[in-house]
């Protein structure tokens, strides 16, 4: 799972099939897997927009396992995140627009 901002959309004309009637994202995630993220391309279903805190997934999964050539799909909006680094200590707060 990949929680970040969406920076932009994608507009093709011409486009693959699974595409139609689909939004294109462009996702800089926060919290990844490396320490400089990229931007990703992502399948839109929830309807966000540029701005919006969201969490991606695989897009397979989200697709119900239909081979979908892109890297990920947004399938939730983010209202807020806590982090902990140690159960002892109080959780740092992350909430959106802040």
């Amino acid at each position: 799972m990949i929680l970040g901002r969406v920076v932009g959309e994608v507009w093709a004309t011409r486009k693959h099939a699974s595409y139609d009637g689909k939004k294109l994202l462009i996702v800089l995630p926060r919290l990844f897997h490396g320490k400089n993220p990229t931007p990703i391309v992502a399948v839109d279903t929830i309807d966000a927009g540029v701005g919006d805190e969201v969490v991606g997934t695989p897009a397979r999964l989200a697709s119900g396992g239909q081979n979908f050539p892109v890297e990920a799909a947004v399938c939730a909006l983010v209202d807020r995140v806590e982090l902990s680094d140690d159960v002892g200590r109080r959780p740092l707060r992350w909430l959106v627009g802040a």
